[in-house]
């Protein structure tokens, strides 16, 4: 029985062999010999396929570059806002002085009352008034430089809150020299109490101004487009608070007609070229930063 059964094995191996060796391979002929057809498939959309529906691109205009500016930049809304705080703390102790201001640019004469010599409240709120003169100055110059000088444009916006302190540490600066050279020709040409009266109008001119300037300054930083004419109205009030402070101390100093010698001569060498100087100076300083 074990050999029928391998016989039987042998058998259809060979068998299978025989089929395998008997099969013969089909030949595959080549489909497309002349090409894809025309209209079929995909090759219908690639005949017409300038008939298609084509993409437009939508219409814009010419790229825009952003500018920074003192509203954008940090360090320049922290001195800003650091300014209108100093300035409201110190008002509850310095309100009187506020409430004098007009007195003080424009009279004459010196008090009687008892708030006729500054104290200390009267000093604060006088510091807070002309550094929120000098920030708002230097802010203006900022935008003023940018819109009256272009080649200043690009070194501006490169570091804006430098510039605007450098603006502000020079505005600062003028104002003091300034202080300095009163006080000395009112030591040199007349006595303490003219000088006073001199410098006080000097003061609160300033203090008066930096008020004025500073809803020009908010609607600069707000609405850019009108930088224009709100550098107009700046410069206007600068000269306003020049003549206003000129004529308080024509008052003062001229007694008879050859007083109008010196007077010119104050006019020329004290408020004409040291602004201009110093606006050189500023434009330059600027220009190397």
């Amino acid at each position: 029985m074990p050999e029928e059964t391998t016989n039987i094995i042998i058998d259809s191996t060979a068998t299978a062999t025989d089929s395998v060796v008997a099969s013969k391979p089909q030949e595959h002929r080549a489909q497309y010999l002349s090409g894809f057809p025309q209209h079929s498939g995909n090759d219908t959309l690639i005949e017409h396929i300038d008939q298609m529906p084509v993409l437009e691109v939508p219409a814009a205009g010419n790229a825009r570059t952003h500018n920074n500016s003192p509203l954008h930049d940090t360090g320049s809304m922290i001195m800003f806002l650091l300014s209108c705080l100093f300035l409201i703390t110190s008002y509850r102790l310095g309100n009187v002085y506020i409430s004098n201001l007009m007195h003080n640019m424009f009279s004459t004469k010196g008090k009687d009352d008892l708030y006729a010599d500054h104290t200390m409240s009267d000093t604060r709120i006088i510091i807070a008034l002309i550094v929120n003169t000098c920030l708002m100055e230097g802010l203006l110059l900022f935008y003023g430089l940018s819109w009256y000088n272009p080649q200043l444009t690009l070194a501006l916006q490169s570091s804006v809150f430098l510039h605007v302190f450098v603006l502000f540490l020079s505005a600062a600066l003028f104002i003091t020299l300034q202080l300095f050279l009163y006080r000395l020709i009112g030591f040199t040409f007349s006595d303490d109490r003219l000088t006073e009266l001199w410098v006080g109008g000097f003061l609160s001119s300033q203090a008066t101004l930096g008020l004025l300037l500073f809803p020009i300054v908010v609607i600069t930083l707000v609405f850019p487009t009108t930088i224009k004419l709100m550098l107009t109205l700046s410069i206007t009030l600068y000269i306003l608070a020049r003549i206003v402070f000129i004529w308080k101390g024509f008052r003062i100093f001229f007694n008879n007609l050859s007083s109008s010698i010196y007077f010119i001569l104050y006019l020329c060498a004290v408020e004409i070229v040291p602004p201009l100087l110093a606006l050189a100076g500023t434009v330059y300083v600027c220009s190397i930063l």
